[in-house]
C-alpha cells in the first residue's frame, strides 16, 4: 500500500511516469510497478491508464480522495471486536502498533458509514484476560528475541519448586493458552522443547547468542498432545482414549465448544442433555482438573487410569480436614 499511494502521488503531479520511471524512484522492479498499476486499477478502481503518445501514467478524471478501503458497517463492528481483543496485550508495542493501524483503517471509511467507538463499547465487550501489567515489559522483550532468533537468560520459579532456577533458552513461540500467556522455547541443557508461563519469568536478558530454528517445530502440533499448556512429547506413542458422560447444562456447554483437536461428542438422547465427550490425550493432568470442574455432572468412563486419578483426587479432597493447619 506504500508503494501505491507513492504511485498514486507521482501520477498526481501530471508528469505521466512509466513503469520504469516509478520503479526507479520507488526502489522496486519495472515487473513490481505493473503489478501495482493493476491492482490499482482494478481493485481499488482508479481511473489509470496509459498514455501511448506521453509514454506514461494518467488519471482520466480527477481523483480527490484516494480509495483506501472499502469498509461496511459490519466491518466496522468486526474491526472493533478486533481492537477490544487486543486489551490483554494493553501497554506493550504490538498492542500500541495495531491500535494504530486500527485508526487509519477506520479514517479511510467512506462518508456513508457513521459509527462511533463508543457506540459499539455500549453494545459489545471482550473480556480483558492475559497479559498482567507487571509482564508488559517481559512480553514486548520476548516477542524482540523470537522475532531475532536470540537466546534468553531468566529466572523462573516452577510450579513445585521452592525457588527460582536459572534458565538460558531458545524462544520459539509466544503465545496465549487458557487466558494465559507462555513462552514455548527449547532448552538446549535439557535438549527438549519447555514451555514457561510469563508471570513466573523474572530478570529477562537478551543474549547476544543467536540460534537458528528447528524448522519441523509447530506451537500446534507441540501442544496437541496435552488439554492446555502442558506437552507430553516425551511420550509420544503413549495415548489415552479418554471417555467422559456429561449431563444437564455440562452437556451443552461442552457440546457447545471445542475444547481439543481430537474430540468427539457423541449426543445419548433426542434433547442433548446426555452426551459422551471422547479425546486421545498423551497425558491426565490437565483433563483431571477439567473433569473436576464439571463436579457431579461429569462421570468418567475410561480408561481405568483416569477413573483411579479422578478417584485419589476425590479422596484427598474430602479428607478430613478438622485437625490443626
Amino acid at each position: 500500500m506504500w508503494r501505491v499511494l507513492e504511485i498514486h502521488k507521482i501520477v498526481r503531479t501530471g508528469k505521466y511516469p512509466n513503469c520504469s520511471s516509478l520503479a526507479k524512484e520507488i526502489e522496486v522492479t519495472a515487473k513490481t510497478i505493473q503489478r501495482d498499476v493493476t491492482f490499482m486499477r482494478d481493485q481499488l478502481g482508479l481511473p489509470l491508464e496509459y498514455d501511448q503518445l506521453r509514454h506514461g501514467y494518467h488519471y482520466t478524471r480527477e481523483v480527490h480522495e484516494f480509495p483506501m478501503l472499502q469498509l461496511s458497517r459490519n466491518d466496522l463492528v468486526a474491526l472493533f471486536l478486533a481492537r477490544h481483543a487486543l486489551e490483554p496485550l494493553r501497554g506493550t508495542r504490538l498492542q500500541r502498533m495495531l491500535a494504530d493501524s486500527f485508526s487509519k483503517i477506520a479514517g479511510a471509511c467512506p462518508g456513508e458509514v457513521s459509527i462511533q467507538w463508543h457506540e459499539l463499547d455500549e453494545a459489545f465487550s471482550v473480556k480483558a484476560a492475559g497479559v498482567m501489567p507487571a509482564d508488559v515489559t517481559l512480553f514486548g522483550d520476548l516477542l524482540d528475541a523470537v522475532m531475532a532468533n536470540r537466546e534468553v537468560s531468566f529466572e523462573y520459579h516452577k510450579l513445585k519448586g521452592s525457588k527460582p532456577e536459572q534458565r538460558t533458552v531458545q524462544p520459539y513461540h509466544v503465545g496465549q493458552i487458557e487466558h494465559g500467556w507462555y513462552l514455548l522455547a527449547h532448552d538446549p541443557g535439557r535438549k527438549a522443547m519447555r514451555t514457561f508461563a510469563l508471570q513466573r519469568i523474572t530478570n529477562l536478558s537478551m543474549l547476544r547468542t543467536k540460534f537458528e530454528r528447528n524448522p519441523r517445530f509447530n506451537a500446534r502440533d507441540h501442544l496437541g498432545g496435552g488439554f492446555g499448556v502442558w506437552s507430553y512429547e516425551d511420550k509420544p506413542n503413549h495415548t489415552h482414549e479418554i471417555r467422559i458422560r456429561f449431563e444437564g447444562y455440562a452437556a451443552r456447554v461442552v457440546a457447545e465448544r471445542m475444547w481439543h483437536s481430537s474430540q468427539t461428542i457423541k449426543p445419548m438422547n433426542k434433547d442433548g442433555s446426555v452426551i459422551e465427550f471422547h479425546a486421545s490425550l498423551s497425558g491426565l493432568e490437565e483433563i483431571t482438573r477439567w473433569v473436576l470442574s464439571w463436579g457431579s455432572k461429569a462421570r468418567v468412563l475410561g480408561p481405568p487410569e483416569f477413573r483411579k486419578r479422578i478417584k485419589d483426587e476425590l479422596k484427598k479432597m474430602t479428607a478430613d480436614m478438622s485437625g490443626p493447619v
